[in-house]
């Protein structure tokens, strides 16, 4: 079966744009900023891929609605809803489109799902064809793993050699480990407005200049879906050769400002948000 579709959904939590005051210090050179700046493209490039595969599931196991179309379309085989497993094919097409603004896509995302997807317990492995963002080609493995064991739905997903080369060839490459929890909203599966989620976890790789960098999620991360940004937790970010670099994001109060800090030195941020 086909189908042409999509709008985005939740879970990329990214940082873009920078705005501060200078300081005259070391800390938070531009150089800096610079490679901090590289590494957020590289966490959303690789978690924008949850965004497609768990909006597709969502339309796909919920009467094959949809939102508005574009190039994608969608192949699940077997076609019916008892067998399992299924291969389900995101397919961007060999000339790609414009998704949203300014994001083109082309390519394939390839999900192998173990159960279906209001399952108690379920497993995707996650790989590409071709895949291109923005002429960014993402390859490696994500696999995702459901449970309701204790009542709350958790999603864990292990990335193994993610990678990105942009069109220059530049390579850049990720493992990362994040568990989402939701807190909020479980009751209610009708309204999406008051769900809310825990993020955990942690990353290490390579930058485009082949530093190598840690992160780890020292406070879990906040989001709900009535707000696009991150509403509260810590993350810090360690550079091979320099020191922690800690990205607070505030309060649980919805806005799009966090702060990052580096040897006594802040600065504050500006969020993208997360994709509505």
């Amino acid at each position: 079966m086909k189908m042409k579709k999509l709008v985005p959904v939740f879970f990329a939590f990214s940082l873009v744009a920078f705005s501060a005051c200078q300081h005259e210090k070391v800390a938070l050179t531009p150089q800096t900023m610079s490679k901090v700046e590289d590494q957020i493209l590289n966490t959303d490039l690789l978690d924008d891929v949850l965004d497609e595969v768990e909006f597709t599931s969502d339309v796909w196991f919920g009467e094959l609605k949809s939102g508005f179309e574009d190039c994608r379309t969608v192949t699940v085989r077997p076609m019916d809803r008892v067998t399992w497993p299924k291969t389900i094919t995101i397919d961007f097409g060999t000339e790609g489109c414009m998704v949203r603004d300014s994001v083109f896509k082309r390519g394939k995302i390839i999900i192998n799902q173990s159960g279906p997807q209001n399952g108690r317990a379920w497993t995707k492995v996650i790989t590409f064809e071709e895949y291109y963002v923005n002429r960014h080609k993402i390859e490696g493995t994500n696999t995702t793993t459901f449970s309701r064991a204790d009542g709350a739905p958790t999603w864990t997903s292990t990335i193994t050699l993610g990678q990105i080369t942009t069109a220059e060839g530049v390579i850049r490459t990720r493992q990362a480990v994040h568990v989402r929890k939701q807190t909020r909203g479980i009751d209610t599966t009708t309204d999406r407005n008051d769900d809310a989620f825990q993020i955990t976890g942690h990353a290490t790789g390579t930058r485009a200049d082949g530093q190598a960098f840690s992160w780890v999620i020292t406070e879990p991360l906040l989001i709900s879906n009535n707000c696009r940004w991150i509403r509260k937790g810590v993350k810090i970010l360690t550079l091979e050769g320099t020191s922690d670099i800690t990205i607070d994001y505030g309060t649980t109060e919805c806005d799009n400002i966090a702060t990052i800090t580096q040897d006594g030195v802040s600065k504050e941020i500006t969020l993208r948000g997360r994709r509505q």
